[in-house]
């Protein structure tokens, strides 16, 4: 079956030694400046003021385009520079001009190539750029940024005939973006690979053959690492990674030991993509590549604040897209009720603004305000209340409600702020106990004991505390000796 996708390679000259006499590298976009990063991610759906005198029933399909926009933010830079490197560093050590590149294609479908001790020329290279993580809440846009930085690559597939006066007829896939599978199986994992595999290069073949009844896994597992090898694949790109916690049989670790298989072996770099629920899954993996490079943990952190220059920038260029027949201004206010009732998550802003439009519509009024975002909020977004709130507190106890709200340093921060609540209660202490008895009652400081609560030297020394503090159940030890109530100084402390 003939391949229908794809292009023919062009070859560019290389500035970076490394990257040189490498067709598969030199079939590759310019590496780019920030500025023709920005154009190739940065999303504008049409918009026409005139559609405004649109009936209701069209405008509200134009409300469709609001999901396209696209808005680069800092991070996406990152990203792209991250991908960038990932894909190239992998091709050096996969450059089909030389012959143990073709010994590794050859035996990958072999379980001994699990076992290969060949040398590659420049281990260090890889080590240090073969795989990255992405993390940050749902609905940030992890998704979004990713897809933006891979427009920078629109030519997925490329196919190569001859380079450097040889004949070269392989087909080159760039990036392959797989989902990970809910029951968190590598099977599972090896079709969605295959479906993907299907549609770049525009055939109807290997979902077929992965879907065979009689595959073992060991099969499904060499086929996929015949596949990557066989069209060189550059960047494996593995999303929804938290649904590994869902996983019923032996847990994260076998998929995670497979995708470490094919970077060890392959040399395939990966790129995950979760929320904050996978960072208990991954930790030896975020440990990992914190040690190895800067490429290792990107966190797409939330806005701080209504005043936040991305938080603006992107609500600026959402706002001009209304259909409503009476548009209105962008104001501080309108900015910080947004901020609120969204904490910056930037898919909630985009429904909620959709939602508005819709409402202003049905209700004849034609026009999105503070009073209508508010009610389009309470009325029809209830179940992203306890979420949102969650996020508005700041308090880790709340945060907890959600695995998917809590940072990836989450037990750094907590643990900071027990230490610092520890350093002040034990001063205060001191100074309280130095013209009294051990059978004084002393007060906690109601900013730190919410209810109250009066303490005892006899019941809670300072030195009690600190073992608390450093308890590997902390908060347990420390609610233990009483040191905290219900009412959870942590929230309070993370405010200030």
């Amino acid at each position: 079956m003939s391949i229908r996708t794809g292009v023919l390679a062009a070859y560019r000259d290389q500035a970076i030694t490394e990257y040189r006499d490498n067709p598969l590298i030199a079939a590759l976009p310019e590496i780019c400046s920030e500025r023709d990063a920005a154009v190739a991610m940065l999303v504008r759906p049409h918009f026409d003021p005139s559609e405004r005198d649109l009936p209701t029933e069209h405008r509200w399909h134009l409300l469709g385009r609001l999901k396209h926009v696209v808005v680069p933010r800092p991070k996406y830079y990152e990203i792209e520079r991250t991908i960038s490197r990932l894909i190239r560093a992998g091709y050096v050590l996969r450059n089909p001009m030389r012959v143990e590149t073709w010994r590794r294609i050859y035996g990958a479908q072999s379980n001994l190539s699990k076992r290969s001790t060949s040398t590659d020329p420049s281990p260090q290279l890889m080590s240090a750029d073969s795989k990255a993580t992405l993390v940050g809440l749902s609905g940030i846009g992890k998704t979004t940024a990713i897809d933006a930085v891979l427009r920078v690559y629109p030519d997925q597939v490329i196919r190569h005939e001859a380079y450097d006066g040889h004949h070269l007829p392989i087909t080159q896939i760039v990036w392959l973006k797989v989902t990970c599978p809910e029951n968190g199986s590598i099977s599972s994992f090896c079709r969605e690979f295959a479906r993907q595999l299907d549609r770049a290069l525009g055939v109807d073949k290997y979902e077929r053959m992965y879907s065979r009844s009689k595959l073992t896994r060991d099969e499904l597992e060499g086929m996929m690492r015949q596949h990557s090898a066989t069209y060189f694949l550059g960047l494996l790109v593995i999303d929804e990674i938290q649904r590994l916690s869902l996983a019923k049989t032996q847990g994260a670790a076998p998929l995670l030991d497979f995708f470490q298989d094919l970077r060890d072996h392959l040399k395939v770099p990966s790129l995950l993509i979760g929320t904050y629920k996978a960072v208990r899954l991954f930790q030896r993996e975020l440990k990992d590549a914190r040690r190895a490079s800067e490429s290792g943990l990107i966190d797409i952190e939330r806005p701080t604040s209504a005043s936040d220059g991305e938080w603006v920038k992107f609500v600026r260029r959402l706002w001009t897209y209304q259909w409503t027949r009476k548009p209105t201004t962008l104001d501080d206010e309108l900015l910080r009720t947004l901020y609120d009732l969204t904490q910056g998550i930037t898919d909630i802003l985009v429904i909620l603004f959709k939602l508005a439009q819709q409402r202003a519509m049905l209700d004849l009024s034609e026009e999105v305000n503070v009073e209508c975002i508010r009610s389009t909020y309470e009325e029809m977004l209830p179940l992203l209340h306890p979420a949102v709130n969650a996020l508005r507190s700041r308090s880790p106890e709340k945060l907890a409600r959600f695995e998917d709200l809590l940072p990836p340093n989450r037990d750094l921060l907590i643990k900071s702020a027990r230490h610092s609540f520890v350093d002040e209660a034990d001063d205060r202490l001191d100074a309280m106990f130095s013209a009294g008895t051990d059978h004084t009652p002393v007060p906690i400081a109601a900013t730190a004991m919410p209810r109250k609560k009066r303490l005892r030297k006899s019941d809670m020394q300072s030195d009690d505390l600190r073992t608390a503090t450093d308890a590997p159940d902390s908060y347990g030890a420390l609610r233990a000796i009483g040191a905290v109530g219900d009412d959870s100084l942590f929230g309070d402390t993370r405010k200030a």
